[in-house]
């Protein structure tokens, strides 16, 4: 049977600000917290409401501040293994094969073709793999994983940045007219 579903955000809401380093626009900027109700439709029929969700967007570029993320480079260790463990085993078993003349799985073939298919398949994709690795790695250099984070300053929690409004309280500010928590941190 054909299903058409997904997800629908109702009663969109600003319901905070906060300083974060925008990557799309690569600055220290204001990012508005709009909080909506997440519910899943069958048929274009909302069914079940799932949770509340706070989407991030930037106030000057409208886009989502962590768009353009790029992976820590030190969560890439293990696909480079896999990568060099792809690279010898299929190394071995292209050696194995034509040492032996049979494949390391003990099939006889006077051609020998599983085997060094086999080894050879291992050899293709460890190297996509591990190059698919190191591309992603330069990418993670080129853009800098860490560029301008630690610049970016906390709200002071003394005006409200979208109406100007003074605050009241220090220990959590709340600007009252715009209805919008002020995160300091």
């Amino acid at each position: 049977m054909f299903l058409i579903h997904g997800h629908y955000k109702f009663l969109p809401k600003r319901s905070a600000v906060r300083n974060v380093w925008c990557t799309v626009c690569k600055q220290p900027r204001l990012a508005i917290g709009v909080r909506s109700l997440l519910v899943i439709h069958l048929f274009w029929i909302p069914v079940l409401p799932v949770a509340r969700v706070t989407d991030w967007v930037c106030a000057s570029c409208r886009n989502n501040p962590k768009a353009h993320l790029t992976a820590r480079p030190s969560a890439m260790r293990w696909p480079l293994v896999l990568a060099g463990i792809l690279l010898v085993a299929g190394l071995w078993v292209l050696l194995e094969t034509i040492r032996t003349g049979e494949d390391p799985l003990g099939v006889k073939d006077k051609r020998m073709s599983g085997g060094i298919a086999g080894g050879l398949a291992l050899l293709m994709v460890g190297t996509l793999f591990g190059w698919q690795v190191r591309r992603q790695l330069r990418r993670t250099a080129e853009l800098g994983f860490d560029d301008g984070k630690a610049a970016v300053a906390p709200l002071s929690g003394d005006t409200c940045p979208l109406c100007g409004e003074l605050m009241l309280t220090r220990d959590n500010p709340r600007c009252e007219s715009c209805q919008v928590d002020i995160q300091t941190r």
